[in-house]
């Protein structure tokens, strides 16, 4: 019998599409195959929305449709490129068109609810737009939130500078679809007067958190997280070459988050402690990843520090 593209099953042509458009190809190499490629391939970028330039993202921006999709998820991918500082502002206008088109569908909520958001691209200390990042990712409601530095993990770089993160991590607070964070290449704010306030807000459906090459983490805001917030869903806190000042100081051990804890419960509550380090010990591991070639904090034997 012969057997022709026509003849795939819905399934396995979306995986051919999927895995070919996700591998950065021009996407017309595979839409002008046949008019069932172009449909499901229209259907499947609209669908899930990566930006791989500032300009695609400004164009789409201002003249973007989506084909009657439901948004699943949106990348913005700009390694090895400048982040202007407009992208926040493209970002924004990008998301609040996809949100008023679910309005038009009758799916219209305030904020759009999206599978994930992932970014891959570096913020700046000299930006002025950091109130338009937070107005352009609070348009979103995501499930899974990624941003990762554009550079190589061998390179310690920050991505998120700390008047981003701090921003970053009120948002997290406004998203009642959140389950799982990942934040690498962060660098967080010195306040003495707030070394004990919890990192993250109280997120009730949040499952997993991962921190990745962090510097001037706090021990004192992660205990808050157990110490002050419920989060009852919680399973699993990874720092992963987390430092609480400079690279060339110390990682942050999960025994530095047990002090801290024991500072901010001592003496008021020495018995709800004992059940707050029960839970650091359940859910927290601290890791090393990355090792430097000389000097810094050099650990021997097991990735996890205790």
């Amino acid at each position: 019998m012969h057997v022709t593209l026509g003849d795939l099953p819905p399934e396995i042509l979306l995986l051919i599409i999927a895995y070919t458009l996700s591998s950065g190809s021009v996407p017309s190499n595979i839409l002008c195959v046949n008019h069932q490629f172009r449909d499901a391939g229209v259907e499947w970028l609209y669908r899930n929305l990566c930006f791989r330039s500032p300009e695609q993202l400004r164009l789409f921006a201002q003249t973007g449709e989506n084909a009657g999709v439901v948004l699943r998820s949106v990348t913005v991918d700009l390694t090895g490129k400048f982040a202007r500082s407009d992208v926040w502002q493209h970002l924004r206008e990008a998301l609040c068109r996809c949100r008023d088109r679910t309005e038009k569908m009758g799916l219209g909520k305030r904020q759009i609810l999206l599978e994930a958001l992932c970014l891959r691209l570096h913020s700046y200390s000299r930006d002025t737009s950091h109130h338009v990042f937070e107005e352009a990712l609070s348009v979103a409601n995501p499930r899974v939130f990624r941003w990762t530095g554009p550079d190589p993990d061998h390179h310690f770089s920050t991505a998120i500078v700390a008047p981003v993160a701090s921003r970053l991590c009120r948002i997290f607070g406004t998203w009642s679809n959140i389950q799982d964070i990942t934040v690498t290449n962060i660098t967080f704010s010195v306040d003495p007067d707030n070394l004990v306030m919890p990192l993250l807000p109280e997120i009730p459906g949040l499952r997993t958190f991962y921190v990745g090459q962090a510097t001037f983490l706090s021990a004192g805001s992660v205990a808050a997280i157990f110490c002050i917030n419920k989060m009852p869903s919680l399973e699993r806190v990874r720092l992963v070459d987390a430092y609480c000042e400079s690279i060339w100081g110390s990682r942050i051990r999960r025994s530095d988050i047990e002090k801290a804890a024991q500072i901010i419960m001592f003496p008021q509550d020495e018995v709800q402690y004992e059940g707050v380090l029960s839970r650091i010990r359940k859910l927290l591991t601290c890791e090393k990843k990355t090792e430097r070639i000389i000097g810094g904090d050099r650990v021997e034997g097991s990735i996890f520090l205790v």
